[in-house]
């Protein structure tokens, strides 16, 4: 294959798949802010490996396979910037997705964050506040306790609480399904 084939296979890829891999990247619980970042970083190593794919037509779930490894690096990192959402919510997004992701995974990752809302949902009113200012508003223990007549320490309990509930409820989600 010519370099110009190559190029023009790659950039065909990249158009085709770029938003479902920005989605897959976000649904992984990577903050918003990051996503075209890691999104640039999968098509960067996918460009500089491509004689590795097996065939083009196996490019999604390849650039899928590149982001979720670059998402789990993201975790291990010491000192790492703050593109996760958070670190465990995360890291049962990543447990719940299959390793080797078939064509249907934007609707697997869909299942998936529909399951987190119902248990969002199951939550009280008090702790969904604190989730969301948290998560969505990215806002830290003290702003939180601040806003909720809380001290940051509380928020903290109460998050780490609000996350074990979480994952509890979305391992009860994924053996019943």
């Amino acid at each position: 294959m010519t370099r110009r084939e190559k190029d023009q296979q790659i950039d065909a890829a990249v158009r085709a798949h770029h938003s479902g891999l920005r989605y897959f990247i976000r649904s992984l619980g990577v903050n918003e802010g990051w996503v075209d970042d890691l999104a640039q970083e999968t098509f960067v190593i996918a460009h500089r490996k491509w004689e590795e794919l097996d065939h083009p037509d196996n490019a999604p779930g390849w650039f899928r396979t590149i982001a979720r490894n670059l998402v789990m690096n993201e975790l291990t990192k010491t000192g790492r910037r703050q593109r996760l959402l958070d670190e465990k919510i995360t890291g049962l997004l990543l447990a719940a997705e299959p390793t080797a992701p078939a064509p249907g995974v934007l609707q697997d990752a869909e299942i998936r964050h529909e399951a987190l809302r119902a248990c969002l949902a199951g939550l009280p009113d008090n702790v969904r506040k604190v989730i969301h200012a948290r998560y969505y508003d990215d806002r830290n223990s003290s702003d939180i306790g601040d806003e909720l007549s809380m001290n940051p320490a509380s928020v903290r309990k109460l998050l780490f609480h609000a996350r074990k509930a979480l994952a509890d409820c979305l391992v009860a989600k994924q053996i019943n399904a």
